[in-house]
């Protein structure tokens, strides 16, 4: 039986040959109409894994493990076969819609282009299909519109052209990294809100990197947090956020969470560790208020914490001492427990 959705299987992706690991032995499930977020700092690997599951990675990078889409092996198909799956069956939004545009293609002309990569349509057709895309992301007089170039958008408009060309050809899957980067609340509360209401009229799988647990919050079924390469904890949105069970996942929350009583936001302190200088035993160690001796004796795997979630920590009990909104052990439960 074909398994649906987006797979990936004990992924690791390292470059300088094999001595830099990127990614870990990192395992993804994105199903159908599900919405799945992963999340973590710049360099913690996420977008590389986006990248990876439509086979853009640099031709330096030594890749093992498995990545399928609908049961199909991405990593072993040709160029040409990735080039046709590209758009119809995985289709990815970029996180700068400026770059990612061609500045001297007209709007409507660009997403037609996509259409008639896949499909053998008359230009005219495509075009007609473009206008109804550009109206169904938002965008106001498309038949005006279409003929205009991407300057002469706004950021949030560029961006949701960017979604109109994802959807061109009928993606059963959509990727979206950092879609809503630069740009001001308001605009992305609508963005997130479109993807959110596509991906279930379509029945699309989503993918959705970010570093703002907030961000995919709002949107997604299931939180997958990574940092350095590994994935530290993953579950049912609502228990990552509101349960979560490593103190990085709760560090990432602080940061995020205005207070009244502090002027500035709580941060993480220190940097994630650099490529060939990853720890084999946990490596958010460093960084972390709760480390022990334990926490250094060996790799730290992911364990369950509750139904269908996990997390990457041997103090998972002694999580719930980290106060969330200084991301500092709460001094008279640290005592008590001991």
């Amino acid at each position: 039986m074909t398994e649906l959705g987006l797979n990936i299987e004990n992924l690791s992706i390292a470059f300088d040959r094999g001595r830099k690991e990127a990614i870990s032995g990192l395992d993804l499930k994105v199903l159908p109409s599900q919405a799945l977020g992963l999340v973590g700092e710049s360099g913690s690997g996420k977008s590389l894994a986006s990248r990876a599951a439509l086979g853009l990675l640099p031709r330096k990078a030594r890749v093992t493990g498995r990545i399928t889409l609908d049961g199909q092996s991405v990593l072993e198909l040709s160029p040409a076969q990735l080039r046709r799956i590209r758009g119809s069956g995985i289709a990815m939004i970029f996180q700068d819609p400026m770059s990612s545009l061609n500045p001297v293609v007209r709007v409507g002309e660009a997403i037609a282009q996509v259409i008639r990569s896949h499909e053998s349509v008359a230009q005219g057709v495509a075009l007609e299909r473009a206008v109804a895309l550009m109206a169904r992301v938002g965008i106001r007089d498309p038949e005006t519109r279409m003929r205009s170039f991407p300057h002469e958008f706004s950021g949030g408009m560029r961006q949701r052209i960017m979604i109109a060309m994802a959807l061109a050809a009928r993606p059963r899957m959509l990727l979206a990294d950092e879609p809503t980067t630069a740009l001001d609340v308001i605009v992305q509360d609508g963005i997130l809100k479109l993807l959110d209401q596509l991906r279930r009229d379509e029945g699309m799988g989503l993918l959705l990197v970010s570093h703002d647990l907030a961000v995919v919050g709002s949107v997604c079924d299931r939180i997958a947090v990574m940092y350095a390469g590994q994935i530290v904890e993953e579950g049912p949105a609502m228990d990552v956020l509101m349960r979560s069970r490593m103190p990085y996942t709760v560090g990432l929350h602080a940061s995020t969470q205005r207070s009244k009583t502090l002027k500035r936001l709580p941060s993480i302190p220190g940097a994630p560790p650099p490529l060939g200088e990853r720890p084999a035993s946990c490596r958010f160690a460093a960084r972390c208020p709760l480390v022990a001796p334990q926490c250094l004796a060996g790799p730290v795997p992911l364990v369950s914490v509750g139904s269908d979630h996990m997390a990457r920590c041997v103090r998972t009990a002694e999580v719930a001492n980290l106060d969330r909104a200084t991301f500092t052990v709460r001094e008279r439960e640290a005592a008590h427990n001991g």
